[in-house]
């Protein structure tokens, strides 16, 4: 049991990083704009799943901000359905940056061609039980959150069996994760080759069948796939049954479904990415092969496997501080800091957001209380950094890093 004093203290500083990073202002043309920058100055613009974990955050504190991150996010998107991965509000991507993101022109874009993990869904039904000031939040943006997961089974799932491809790392936020290695080769994110990577989809204006279907470098990612039908959930229960909602959870459940069919390892017991138009499976062990875990529609036996067999155990992923993002046994496993490799061994907090809601659900209460307590002396050590050293608890890279206060939401609320 935490003692209340502690998750006031935190929470505290939780609200007290969010106001910080938070930015709102207005464009040339009067668009208004506010949301939570991940951690100024190095990460100074808008990005995707960041905001949508930011918003789950505000939630706690202030509704009407968590809104508005949510809405902001959506007004960087395209009337098709597209949504940027990084959208540039304030701050231009200059010529020095830009070649660093997915862009269609190496200056003055204002948003990035690329998708990211897709769950403002989610964060929308999240954020919108949270707000009793404003019921009319969980209807007013429905048919622009129906035109982008439409937009999604349409442009990025070619060979229609469900489960949505991406074709650069950084789509689904693990950029530089060891599982894209054998997949990206000399084009992965911290080589000279990377930047090769981002031109070709310049060439080919970001058209994401062409790419499919010409080059080998994309993934039938697990993580973005288990997100991506937890919104499709969500976005049903928004709908509701009777104006379209069973369309969404026909779609979720035929992702989940393809999850367990293509995906997963009996012998490992873990589920694997798919490279390539030959959807080979990428048989590297980081925590995107548990994040099935977070599904409730997952067969229970399975899901025990990945906790037991995985989460637990002392030799892959059951570390002193955390969830590792890499398996203990991989050979890439790297848990300190390094410029470019941040997914290669470190704990993420959204990572136990994700997985311990689950494990409380299948009666792992203990061991989840273990890994939220751990988690939360590493904050109370080293303040809410990027990610933590798992086998010491010391926070490395960026300060005062917005989505590491999701980390309140995993405990009791003092206030009820």
């Amino acid at each position: 049991m935490i003692a209340e004093a502690r998750v006031r203290e935190l929470r505290a500083r939780a609200r007290h990083t969010l106001e910080t990073n938070w930015r709102a202002g207005r464009l040339r043309d009067g668009t208004p704009y506010a949301f939570t920058c991940p951690s100024p100055p190095r990460y100074r613009h808008q990005w995707y799943w960041d905001s949508c974990f930011h918003a789950i955050a505000w939630s706690h504190f202030d509704p009407p901000r968590a809104r508005d991150e949510l809405r902001t996010l959506l007004r960087a998107g395209r009337l098709d359905g597209f949504i940027p991965h990084t959208a540039f509000w304030d701050w231009p991507a200059g010529w020095r940056r830009a070649p660093l993101y997915a862009t269609r022109s190496i200056r003055g874009d204002r948003a990035a061609e690329s998708i990211q993990t897709p769950l403002i869904a989610l964060a929308w039904e999240i954020v919108a039980d949270a707000s009793s000031d404003d019921p009319g939040f969980r209807l007013e943006s429905l048919d622009a959150l129906r035109a982008h997961y439409d937009w999604l089974d349409r442009e990025r799932d070619p060979d229609r069996d469900g489960l949505i491809t991406i074709i650069h790392p950084d789509e689904s936020g693990l950029d530089d994760s060891p599982k894209y290695d054998g997949v990206y080769r000399w084009m992965r994110h911290y080589l000279p080759g990377y930047f090769w990577l981002v031109e070709r989809h310049r060439r080919l204006a970001y058209d994401s069948s062409a790419i499919i279907e010409r080059y080998e470098e994309h993934v039938e990612d697990v993580l973005v796939n288990v997100l991506y039908a937890l919104s499709l959930r969500s976005l049903s229960r928004l709908l509701g049954l009777q104006d379209g909602g069973r369309e969404y959870a026909a779609r979720a459940a035929r992702t989940e479904q393809a999850l367990l069919d293509r995906c997963w390892d009996e012998d490992s017991g873990l589920f694997f990415d798919l490279a390539g138009r030959r959807e080979r499976p990428v048989d590297v062990s980081t925590w995107s092969s548990l994040s099935p875990l977070a599904l409730p529609a997952l067969p229970e036996d399975v899901a025990r496997r990945l906790v037991e067999e995985h989460l637990l155990e002392p030799r892959r992923y059951g570390a002193p501080v955390g969830i590792p993002s890499v398996s203990l046994e991989e050979p890439s496993f790297r848990p300190g800091f390094h410029l470019y490799r941040c997914w290669r061994g470190p704990a993420w907090i959204n990572t136990a957001w994700l997985l311990v809601p689950a494990m409380r659900r299948l009666g792992y209460v203990e061991e989840a209380d273990r890994i939220v307590g751990s988690l939360l002396g590493a904050v109370e050590r080293h303040g809410f950094r990027e990610y933590y050293n798992p086998l010491t608890g010391e926070g490395l890279a960026a300060r005062r890093f917005g989505w590491s206060t999701l980390l309140i939401d995993l405990l009791p609320d003092p206030n009820g």
